[in-house]
């Protein structure tokens, strides 16, 4: 074979490696498909922010606190009934952001948190009584003052841990609240990391915590939690999926879980995961949120989700999207 019929016969080789190699490379480009899941709600009527703590009581949501993007640190409170936003009574502690809040018996509760450069990180409490619009201290919390933790409740206790302090320390300790005694009382733990900025949501009367950050690292250990015993659960990190967050968004509707945006070991996402308990398995097969955040405010009413407020660390935002899952 002659030269020439050698370049020939090496252009059309080169040429089909490339046509194959672009047409993979489209192949692994993935758009949306489906059903649109996310959905403007009503807005949140007051300035845009971040790290605001919520609770829910009787399909209402309220949103306590948080930070503008001038650093200013808040203290006014909003609730949500799925349709419309009302202004409720002030928070009476100092204010802060990236506090925790929970409900229990009809009552919501907000407390640690960070109150700004000169009061520093937080343990104290506070506890809401929606039919009196009005709010009262309760017991402190006996740990160290710290931000970013994590809280839930079961049954008629709250259970609050984890979380950071200005130093960066973080934490693995978590304490039972007992509204009825308005009592502390702490509880052990099995984890491997100390960590700040982890999720919660809480399915038929079970807890799972998961995510947050160690040593500056998106952390992959998973629990469940009945009140009672702590069981680990299968890694947030395999070899088929990645759904390790911190600063991200957590609700349960009916019998699932939801993780929605917050920040991978790449930076700010918009994904949505979904955990099932029945086989202890993640999907994110959900539609993205539209807009990627991190420390928004995550909660459900109504059978749907929202996620409002939080910010990409340049852009803040008081936009407030209705979750629906239909895919």
């Amino acid at each position: 074979m002659n030269k020439k019929n050698w370049l020939a016969l090496f252009l059309v080789a080169t040429l089909a490696i490339t046509s194959f190699n672009s047409c993979k490379k489209d192949d692994e480009e993935t758009t949306e498909t489906g059903p649109t899941e996310w959905t403007r709600s009503a807005v949140f009527p007051e300035d845009p922010r971040n790290g605001a703590s919520t609770f829910t009581i009787n399909d209402v949501a309220y949103i306590v606190g948080g930070y503008l993007k001038t650093n200013e640190v808040l203290a006014d409170n909003h609730a949500f009934d799925g349709s419309q936003w009302s202004t409720k009574a002030n928070f009476i502690g100092p204010a802060r952001h990236s506090a925790v809040g929970f409900s229990v018996n009809d009552q919501g509760y907000v407390g640690l948190g960070y109150g700004g450069d000169a009061v520093g990180a937080l343990k104290d409490f506070y506890k809401y009584n929606p039919t009196a619009n009005s709010w009262t201290k309760v017991a402190d919390f006996p740990g160290e003052a710290r931000f970013g933790a994590v809280a839930f409740s079961i049954g008629n206790n709250a259970y609050v841990g984890l979380g950071a302090t200005s130093t960066d320390k973080t934490f693995s300790d978590f304490y039972k609240y007992d509204p009825s005694a308005d009592s502390w009382t702490k509880i052990e733990t099995p984890f491997t990391y100390k960590k700040a900025y982890a999720y919660a949501f809480v399915i038929n009367g079970v807890a799972y915590v998961g995510g947050g950050y160690s040593n500056g690292v998106p952390t992959d250990d998973f629990y469940k939690f009945d009140g009672t015993t702590w069981t680990k659960l299968p890694s947030l990190r395999t070899d088929n999926y990645d759904a390790r967050r911190f600063n991200a968004s957590a609700f349960a509707i009916g019998n699932y879980g939801y993780v929605v945006s917050g920040r991978s070991a790449s930076g700010i996402v918009n994904t949505v995961w979904k955990f099932d308990p029945s086989n202890n398995t993640w999907t994110d097969k959900h539609e993205s949120l539209t807009s990627a955040r991190e420390k928004a405010v995550g909660f459900a009413v109504k059978g749907k989700g929202y996620i409002t407020t939080g910010s990409t660390g340049t852009s803040f935002f008081d936009d407030n999207w209705e979750f629906t899952p239909v895919r």
